[in-house]
């Protein structure tokens, strides 16, 4: 098991990573300076959300100054077995679940409640390479502070037939769409490779 996850990190130090019990690789651009972290399914502090795989994520260099125009500025992917199905409802389900479960997995002590996470994730128009997008605002409570913020968030969802894999990217920024660090978001995305 030891040696198992010591390969796993390797690989993801790398920038590619393999998904559990498929073989099937892929590269997820790691810029200089950014950070990155790596996360087998069933996520710890969010075990409803029912896939396998695993979910990896970049962070910004700015991502935690509060005073950065890079704040909070960061993406995941989730790279998941099979085709499952996607839509608003479960994405937002899922993300309510998730930044729940995020802001208590970092504040132990804080009391036990999962109300004050609300979504709002819609269809848009569908982006170049994407089989669906998504996007909208998601309220919750900032770890780093404890105070509420408001994000907004991009999804794209790639599936890729061959493999039996799926890849969901969350973008999220409390920056909106129009401010330059969306671009950065973007280009982790577009750099996204499947490999066999």
């Amino acid at each position: 098991m030891k040696k198992g996850l010591f390969t796993l990190l390797i690989l993801c130090f790398f920038g590619k990573c393999f998904a559990q019990g498929t073989g099937t690789g892929y590269s997820l651009p790691l810029p200089e300076k950014w950070k990155s972290e790596t996360i087998p399914f069933p996520i710890d502090f969010a075990p409803g959300i029912p896939y396998q795989g695993i979910e990896e994520l970049r962070f910004t260099p700015g991502w935690g100054d509060a005073n950065s125009n890079e704040y909070w500025a960061y993406t995941f992917l989730w790279f998941i077995d099979g085709a499952p199905q996607v839509n608003t409802s479960l994405l937002n389900t899922y993300l309510t679940s998730y930044f729940n479960g995020l802001y208590h997995s970092n504040n132990k002590t804080s009391a036990d409640s999962t109300g004050f996470t609300k979504t709002t994730i819609n269809t848009t128009t569908t982006t170049s390479g994407d089989q669906e997008t998504y996007s909208g605002k998601i309220s919750t409570l900032n770890f780093l502070t404890k105070k509420p913020i408001e994000f907004y968030a991009t999804v794209h969802v790639q599936r890729y037939a061959d493999a039996n894999e799926t890849a969901i990217f969350f973008e999220i920024s409390p920056k909106p769409y129009s401010n330059r660090v969306w671009s950065q978001l973007d280009n982790i995305v577009s750099g996204f490779q499947i490999q066999k």
